[in-house]
């Protein structure tokens, strides 16, 4: 058994390291893989959103070149022309064309302010034509559309877009036209109808060159985490466009989640582990604890039931031959057999009663009946076992004792076990002090004996199954390791109570309160009518508690 135990032990010391080792690991690469695949998704959803900010900017630009073309192919212009042709039909999307020389003088304006606007709106222009690149500038012609530019900025704290390209007239002269935007018909129209033709799963914001809402409303920044800022496109490039789901809370509230779970993922699962290793390793001792009182037990058992056999054989086997010395003798002898008998009786009881504790099927016959008598016949059977010992065995029994409901038998064996337990262990030539008191609502019944006593951290484990105390087994005392555990199962079962009170060297009292019996029917039913309630429930002593 030790050797086995042995090995055991070595085996789980080698397997739960090995276990915790695997679940940290698993835990890890399934943290890793949590937080791949998020990221990974993150990611698709970031590219999601850069490509339809890439699609609506490049949808709002195609329609601003195809304005630009619209208006740049019919603007012509020479040096003997005060201004654009009168035919010139100004694209919806353009507020006001200029026309420029060589020299970048402004010609003429179209459509032509009046008298009181017109400096004002020159100087304007003369502005926004300032910090235009007009040397990059290759001729535009209907057959290279692309050769023409955009400033997009704010002026004079409103932001504008214009327009610009250089053209020849018939002449062969070189001459420039910029055209100003209207940004308000782009933000009112172009845009909300580019996003319908999207789709409604994002939301959209257009921010200007001071971040000032152009569509939609901006993002807060708990949104970050899923935003796509950029420019927004080659033409308006000074506005940014914000784009993100719709669900971004529930994305926000997983993400979160995920965050939370990658945090406590592998020490939590750790933990889980840890205890789940430290309850099976728990339960492993338990259960080689008990095994080991078990086979205490078997082996402790087997010499209880080995020397009373061995002792009415060879009595037995002393009358059958005639071995004696007349008829006295052979009464002594079977007097020796007959309580051997009783004794072996008595732990075969012991045996089959715990058994039946085990399983569950203890029952119990009770009667009303009176406990000094039950005490009286138990002290009979084991006499002889004290004085074969040299002790001497002292009663108190208080008269006018009440009577409890109880069964004989079973009160017969708590007794029997408790005297037993104190012959073991009591000094030779010591006594065994029984008595039999009354106590409130009950009977006090006490067995003490003068042996070594019970230490303090040992005296809540005694009347546990197979338990055996450290004096008992430093002294080899014969005993199985359930008499206690069998006494208290017993006085539980009647509605008592079952204590020890005990000082190291001075032995120890084991106490047994039993209550007594209800009052007969009439005088309880009368007491009943006078104050129900101060009554005791009767079927509560009737009945006898389970295991």
């Amino acid at each position: 058994m030790p050797k086995q135990g042995t090995r055991i032990s070595l085996i789980l010391a080698l397997v739960f390291p090995a276990i915790v080792c695997a679940t940290l690991a698993l835990s890890y690469y399934g943290y890793r893989y949590a937080k791949t695949t998020s990221e990974r998704s993150k990611a698709s959803l970031m590219e999601g959103n850069r490509q339809l900010a890439q699609a609506l900017a490049g949808s709002i630009q195609q329609r601003i070149d195809s304005a630009d073309f619209e208006l740049f192919k019919q603007v012509e212009w020479d040096d003997k022309t005060a201004g654009p042709p009168p035919e010139l039909i100004l694209p919806e999307a353009m507020e006001s064309v200029v026309v420029l020389d060589r020299q970048s003088r402004i010609r003429s304006v179209y459509p032509p302010p009046d008298a009181r606007r017109r400096g004002r709106e020159l100087e304007r222009w003369q502005n926004y034509v300032r910090g235009l690149d007009w040397n990059s500038l290759q001729p535009w012609t209907p057959a290279q559309p692309g050769n023409f530019r955009h400033l997009h900025q704010l002026f004079e704290g409103k932001s504008v877009l214009i327009a610009y390209a250089s053209k020849q007239s018939e002449a062969g002269e070189e001459y420039f036209v910029a055209a100003k935007m209207n940004l308000g018909l782009i933000a009112q129209r172009w845009l909300p109808e580019e996003v319908r033709a999207l789709g409604g799963d994002r939301k959209i914001a257009i921010l200007d060159e001071v971040a000032r809402p152009i569509f939609g409303q901006p993002v807060r920044d708990r949104d970050a985490r899923f935003l796509h800022e950029s420019s927004f496109g080659k033409t308006l490039y000074a506005w940014r466009i914000q784009m993100l789901p719709k669900n971004v809370e529930e994305l926000q509230a997983q993400a979160e989640t995920e965050r939370l779970l990658g945090v406590l993922l592998i020490p939590v699962s750790t933990l889980i582990i840890a205890v789940g290793l430290a309850v099976v390793w728990l339960t492993v001792i338990a259960e080689r604890r008990t095994s080991r009182m078990k086979s205490d037990f078997i082996a402790n058992v087997s010499h209880e039931l080995k020397t009373p056999l061995s002792l009415i054989r060879m009595f037995g086997e002393l009358l059958a031959t005639g071995k004696h010395k007349g008829e006295s003798t052979s009464r002594e002898y079977a007097e020796i057999i007959t309580r051997e008998a009783e004794r072996l009786s008595h732990l075969i009881d012991n045996v089959l009663d715990f058994a039946r504790i085990e399983r569950g099927k203890a029952s119990y016959d009770f009667a009303e009946g009176r406990l000094d008598e039950v005490v009286e016949r138990a002290l009979d059977v084991c006499r002889y076992r004290v004085e074969k010992e040299k002790m001497r065995l002292r009663t108190e029994v208080e008269p006018g004792l009440p009577s409890v409901r109880m069964d004989d038998n079973a009160m017969t064996l708590v007794l029997l076990n408790l005297v037993d337990n104190a012959v073991k262990y009591a000094a030779e030539g010591k006594h065994v002090d029984v008595s039999l008191k009354r106590t409130p609502g009950g009977i006090s019944l006490a067995v003490r004996d003068h042996g070594p006593g019970i230490s303090l951290d040992e005296q809540p484990r005694i009347f546990e199954r197979f338990y055996r105390a450290q004096a008992a087994r430093d002294r080899n005392v014969r005993g199985s390791g359930i008499g206690l555990a069998l006494v208290k199962h017993i006085v539980e079962a009647h509605g008592g109570r079952l204590s020890v009170a005990s000082v190291p060297g001075q032995g120890a009292t084991f106490t047994v309160v039993l209550p007594a019996a209800p009052p007969t029917t009439g005088a309880r039913e009368s007491a009943e009518v006078a104050s129900p309630s101060e009554q005791p429930d009767s079927t509560s002593t009737l009945h006898p508690v389970k295991p």
